[in-house]
């Protein structure tokens, strides 16, 4: 059941009293040049703010608060990784840095031809086992599958954030990964108001700290 329309648009006035409006969220990111990954971010930003100011003025507690605190983490760390991930697997995908990201080590099987097989019979078999003729390969994984904290390390390495702020965003992403119950109670995660504030207040510097990168390089 809806609230009243007087209620409503009460809330709405108090939420949205001293926050910029949403072309000005959305023109923060306006050095993504994905305009749909643009605007999905300066949405998510400004959805992000506004949830926290309606549940500030309940003057969250407890199990409220608690709640308030995950969804701050959550909302900023999906943000940090968004900007990163196009950062770096949009712009500088070709990059020496960030092509490693997604190779490892491994070995790939040799194909032995059906005329040598029985001639190599011998020397393909120890202690009873089959040996498996390989040879040193690089692999490569999808990009969704590359840590956060490695993408983190990665921008710091090309120069784009400092290691204070690689080591800050590193902390929100460990604490998102933390919000499932299950892994919280196994971490002991304490949620605390302070970091909550702290992913906020890192937009600015990240955003910063970035565009100085970018303007470098010739990337804006």
């Amino acid at each position: 059941m809806p609230f009243p329309p007087e209620i409503r648009d009460t809330i709405r006035q108090y939420a949205l009293a001293d926050l910029p409006d949403a072309s000005w969220h959305r023109g923060f990111f306006a050095f993504v040049r994905d305009a749909a990954l643009a605007s999905r971010l300066g949405e998510e930003f400004l959805s992000t703010r506004f949830l926290y100011k309606v549940l500030e003025g309940l003057e969250a507690e407890e199990w409220l608060l608690r709640a308030q605190i995950r969804m701050q983490v959550l909302s900023y760390a999906s943000i940090y990784e968004a900007v990163l991930h196009y950062l770096l697997f949009d712009l500088l995908s070709a990059d020496p840095q960030v092509v490693a990201l997604t190779e490892f080590p491994t070995k790939k099987l040799i194909s032995i031809p059906s005329q040598h097989q029985a001639q190599l019979e011998k020397y393909l078999r120890h202690d009873g086992k089959e040996i498996l003729p390989t040879y040193e390969a690089i692999g490569h994984t999808d990009v969704t599958k590359v840590r956060f904290d490695r993408k983190a390390e990665c921008a710091f390495s090309l120069g784009f954030i400092a290691d204070w702020l690689r080591d800050d965003l590193i902390e929100f992403y460990e604490a998102r990964n933390a919000i499932h119950i299950h892994a919280e109670i196994r971490k002991n995660l304490n949620y605390e108001l302070e970091l909550s504030r702290r992913a906020y207040l890192r937009m600015e510097p990240f955003k910063d700290q970035i565009l100085v990168q970018m303007s470098a390089r010739r990337l804006l």
